[in-house]
């Protein structure tokens, strides 16, 4: 699949785009099947990821944490 269509699906799924951007790309992909197949399945994933929780283990966090402070990156 074209970068540029998917960065547009994203853009669409992530309310991204403006009224027109957004007339124009649902036009596309009614006449592009297989993008709109690929955008039904990028959108049935989207939403089943949303259902999900993620709670990250405090060793996780403190190592982020201390990988971006080696680059000068504050993290208070």
């Amino acid at each position: 699949m074209n970068s540029l269509i998917t960065e547009s699906m994203l853009r669409y799924l992530y309310n991204e785009m403006s009224a027109e951007e957004s007339k124009h790309f649902l036009f596309f992909l009614e006449n592009n099947p297989s993008s709109m197949e690929q955008f039904v399945s990028m959108k049935e994933g989207m939403e089943s990821l949303s259902s999900v929780s993620y709670k990250p283990q405090r060793k996780s966090v403190e190592k982020i944490i201390t990988y971006g402070s080696i680059d000068g990156i504050s993290m208070q």
